[in-house]
């Protein structure tokens, strides 16, 4: 049972196509060597000069009902997130035919409270499963087929009991932050030894739904992905003062490790104490990931005052230059 009413027509007919006709190859990225330089004339000037602030108001904005996954609100921060890698030029790597998308199915949910904040269940009804989108779009490089892949989950928990719940540092400031970074590697307009993939999940928030579908039926080969840099609620805390969850030392965490130091910032492993994020579904296939978020990111976590008021610009703004460092350390 699919409920697709809600979903504007042209992501009805490209998740029907994705979802009704498994891909039977794989996208891969084109044999020739790209120019050494981007054409920036080609390029959304509006689009290429926004900030990840801009982003995170659009993604708050009350018609975007807190983007649950599998609702309306989903759909329009999807649009959003689709139409901002279109004018920025981006390759789309979703599903064949599909563009930026790829399309899954997330099951019944129900929300509940564990110890004060606000999360998801299973539902009873293990029949009715609702269509969802990952968002995928890359700046090929000139060894196309090494991937550097820059990830944040765009969904956060929607409305309950009358209330939005905007998810402004969870993780609409991760998503900023991921297109601050691929903005500012297109004004500088070099194109990237290794190829740079951003991708934005989805269902992150009921148990990894979005990472999951696509690490089980890639767009592109997995052993393609040399490291994952996911970024999860960077907008809050003290400013440089930064936590990573990974599966131990591995690549990903040694590059932002060192991009934190010389920003002067700090990001030490933690433990995750029963929490995780998507960083987790590529460490399970055994591919270096890394999360990057505050070390005070449980502050109002999961309820109606994750809000703009929460977030510190100068703080997200820090970790989209974490980020880019470690990016150009490993892509160029």
């Amino acid at each position: 049972m699919l409920p697709w009413s809600f979903l504007p027509t042209r992501f009805v007919k490209t998740i029907k196509t994705g979802l009704g006709r498994p891909p039977v190859e794989l996208l891969l990225p084109p044999a020739t060597k790209p120019n050494k330089e981007i054409n920036l004339e080609s390029l959304n000037l509006e689009s290429l000069n926004r900030t990840a602030m801009d982003d995170i108001y659009v993604l708050t904005a009350p018609e975007m009902q807190g983007r649950k996954a599998g609702s309306v609100g989903e759909t329009k921060a999807a649009e959003y997130l689709a139409t901002q890698l279109s004018m920025l030029g981006l390759r789309p790597m979703g599903d064949i035919k599909s563009g930026f998308i790829q399309a899954f199915t997330i099951p019944s949910m129900v929300e509940t409270r564990v110890n004060g904040r606000l999360t998801f269940k299973s539902g009873e009804n293990r029949n009715l499963r609702s269509p969802s989108v990952n968002l995928i779009g890359g700046l090929m490089g000139e060894k196309a087929q090494e991937i550097i892949l820059l990830s944040a989950h765009y969904d956060h928990l929607g409305i309950f009991e009358g209330r939005i719940y905007p998810g402004a540092n969870d993780n609409a400031s991760g998503v900023g932050c991921i297109l601050d970074v691929m903005r500012r590697i297109l004004r500088e307009g070099k194109v990237p030894k290794r190829t740079v993939v951003i991708a934005f999940w989805s269902a992150e928030e009921m148990g990894f739904i979005g990472s999951q579908a696509f690490v089980h039926s890639s767009t592109f080969p997995l052993d393609q992905i040399q490291v994952v840099l996911n970024a999860d609620t960077v907008g809050n805390g003290m400013i440089g003062n930064f936590a990573l969850w990974a599966d131990g030392e591995n690549t990903a965490v040694k590059a932002i490790r060192q991009a934190a130091s010389e920003c002067g910032a700090s990001a030490l492993l933690t433990p995750t104490a029963g929490h995780n994020s998507d960083s987790v579904s590529f460490a399970s296939a055994y591919i270096p990931a890394v999360t990057l978020m505050t070390q005070d990111w449980l502050y109002k976590n999961h309820t109606p005052e994750d809000t703009i008021a929460l977030l510190k610009p100068e703080q997200i703004t820090l970790a989209s230059e974490i980020m880019y460092r470690a990016v150009r350390m490993l892509a160029f």
